[in-house]
């Protein structure tokens, strides 16, 4: 019998989450829960509210690009210390022949930034971005050094999904993990029409860690590009998963429950184990300049809520979304709002909803 969230628990994390959106930390939110492979709790507020809203899950969305890859090694079509250039000899360019499948889930590859003059109408065009991604010169030898790879990270994994399997990462994810567990998501929109169903995001603030003056009009741009239709429909297996945080919440209760859930197994629990634990830590990423520490796709250990408790797994996603799996917990919780807002209003957040959901397990 699953254990659910204490009744006081269960209205606390609900007036957290609230409280947030009264703030106007964001114009909508989506926060889900689920314990013991159940599900406990499924708020919906502001723009993220109503039948069949979706919103874009950033980051987080590379989870789902890691399993797939996870799933392939199972059955034995792939390994992950198996060289890219192997199955996809156009990624040897620039010093990456080198770079293994490992290397890309510790964000080890060497080639993190995706050239910034790329046409965002190209965003959509599979063969394009696999390409200028193929094309980029290594900052630094793979396995060299560490430094976080935003969207590279799903271009050259969902191109080993396409060499290795034969599906785009939309067609893989769609009919491997999103129809197998019930999940209401797609890797980008099918259709332009679907547009109207989805929270788009919106910049509340543009400090970052980077450039903490906001000067420079980074969240701006970001919001802009992820709400603009041809990144919505496009396949970004690192950055634009389109779901409910339902959905996302059930992707990691099948984790957490040992990689399967409701009789629906992706991957074993040995698996699960090991792609979960961290692999590779640093005092200073060479992409953030923060302290950073990573499993086989995932994060995990460090400093910062939820992954300073011990055995949290997970991934955030672009200033607006977080989540994750506490086994000691039995929970599984995604809280994804469609408001980018500076470090310290998102760290906030974080903790707030992570201490409630943990007091709500007693």
């Amino acid at each position: 019998m699953p254990r659910g969230l204490t009744e006081a628990g269960r209205a606390r994390i609900e007036g957290v989450a609230r409280t947030h959106f009264e703030r106007g930390w964001h114009p909508g939110a989506q926060l889900a829960i689920y314990r013991d492979g159940a599900l406990a709790l499924d708020l919906r507020l502001g723009d993220a509210a109503g039948p069949g809203r979706r919103l874009v899950w950033f980051s987080a969305t590379k989870p789902v690009t890691a399993v797939a890859i996870h799933m392939l090694v199972e059955r034995g079509a792939l390994d992950l210390d198996a060289r890219i250039a192997e199955v996809w000899p156009e990624f040897a360019q620039g010093g990456k022949a080198a770079c293994t499948v490992r290397h890309v889930l510790t964000h080890q590859g060497g080639f993190p930034v995706f050239p910034r003059d790329f046409p965002p109408a190209r965003i959509g065009d599979w063969g394009a971005v696999t390409a200028a991604t193929a094309a980029l010169p290594a900052a630094w030898a793979p396995g060299a050094a560490v430094g976080y790879h935003p969207l590279t990270f799903g271009y050259a994994l969902g191109e080993v999904i396409r060499r290795v399997d034969g599906r785009t990462p939309r067609d893989f994810f769609a009919q491997e993990i999103f129809a197998p567990l019930g999940m209401e998501a797609s890797l980008g929109l099918a259709d332009v029409a679907e547009a109207s169903l989805v929270a788009v995001p919106r910049a509340m603030s543009d400090v970052t860690f980077e450039d903490p003056e906001g000067f420079e009009r980074r969240t701006i741009r970001v919001a802009a590009l992820f709400a603009s239709p041809e990144v919505l429909c496009a396949q970004v297996p690192a950055a634009n998963g389109i779901g409910t945080a339902a959905a996302l919440a059930r992707f990691y209760a099948m984790l957490e429950r040992g990689g399967a859930l409701d009789g629906v197994r992706l991957l074993r629990p040995d698996t699960v184990a090991e792609v979960t634990r961290v692999h590779v830590a640093t005092a200073a990423d060479l992409s953030s300049g923060l302290p950073s520490s990573y499993g086989l796709g995932f994060l995990g250990g460090g400093v910062f809520a939820p992954f300073d408790r011990p055995g949290v797994f997970g991934h955030s996603g672009q200033q607006c979304s977080i989540a994750y799996a506490d086994p000691s917990l039995g929970v599984a919780v995604a809280y994804v709002t469609n408001g980018l807002h500076d470090p310290l209003v998102v760290q906030l957040r974080t903790e707030e909803i992570v201490q409630a959901v943990a007091e709500a397990c007693a």
